[in-house]
């Protein structure tokens, strides 16, 4: 059964013929352990986490008359689950993009206590107080992730990935920007084409690989870290703060034990250094 109050929906022209705004406000009762969903042709989607019963969902789209009456904004409920959809029809049917010169944003709050997926094909994500697994993609804008308490997936095909403060493990990986995954309690993997790779470990080694082709990597880990490690770099320098038992070494190539050894650390570049740092 469908539970949501206050719906508001706005069209707005500006002062040319040619312009207009779309705007569409949604709240839904719901209880917390239920799952958002975003489905989006080309909008940034920001979603945070509160201490509410309630999922508060303002989508806005600009673009011409003639786009705008082709756009299709809906938000819907089923149990404790809500589906936010923003779709465009270019002049070449559905999500067509030659067409389309607007903007999109999605602005969405949750109980705290909710799963998170999000897809769309272009623009930022940002994600920020959440308990429950994430799912992140774009194929076109950095994704920013705080302060989330479960497993985190992030692709992005053109954007930079940050996360910070994240209890779970973390998969991370874009084809153009750094990759930056901080205060991570969990098994680690992040990856990129075309930029550096920092990570920094809170807790026990769970597993970690991160490579790139683009740059440097830096893993920063407590000084009682127990792990297996190899590291490649054609591009640069191993250094480590912590000690390392090398059971091989020659250039550009170091296997060995940290504190006798544990999960694996798996670390590759071919454009940069390799780095361990101790967390003071």
């Amino acid at each position: 059964m469908t539970r949501y109050s206050a719906i508001a929906f706005v069209l707005l022209v500006a002062c040319s013929t040619d312009a207009a705004e779309k705007t569409v406000e949604r709240t839904f009762t719901v209880s917390p352990g239920g799952a958002l969903t975003v489905d989006a042709d080309s909008a940034s989607v920001h979603v945070s986490g509160g201490d509410t019963n309630q999922v508060t969902v303002r989508m806005n789209v600009s673009g011409s008359e003639e786009d705008l009456g082709t756009a299709k904004l809906d938000a819907f409920q089923k149990d404790d689950d809500v589906t936010v959809m923003m779709r465009r029809r270019g002049k070449e049917g559905w999500f067509g993009r030659s067409s389309w010169n607007g903007w999109g944003h999605i602005q969405v709050t949750v109980p705290q206590r909710y799963r998170i997926s999000i897809h769309t094909a272009g623009g930022s994500v940002k994600l920020k107080g959440t308990i429950g697994s994430a799912t992140l993609h774009t194929s076109g804008g950095d994704i920013f992730v705080k302060k989330v308490n479960g497993n985190v997936e992030a692709q992005t095909s053109g954007g930079g990935i940050f996360a910070d403060t994240i209890r779970g493990d973390v998969d991370a990986g874009t084809s153009g920007g750094d990759v930056r995954l901080l205060h991570v309690d969990g098994k680690i993997r992040g990856r990129t084409s075309g930029g550096i790779v920092l990570c920094s470990l809170v807790g026990v080694n769970r597993g970690i690989s991160a490579s790139t082709s683009g740059g440097g990597i830096q893993l920063t880990l407590p000084q009682a870290t127990t792990a297996n490690i190899e590291a490649t770099t054609s591009g640069g320098e191993f250094t480590s703060e912590l000690p390392v038992a090398t059971k091989e070494r020659q250039d550009g190539h170091v296997k060995g034990t940290i504190n006798g050894g544990g999960q694996p650390i798996d670390l590759g570049t071919s454009g940069g250094g390799i780095s361990l740092r101790a967390a003071n």
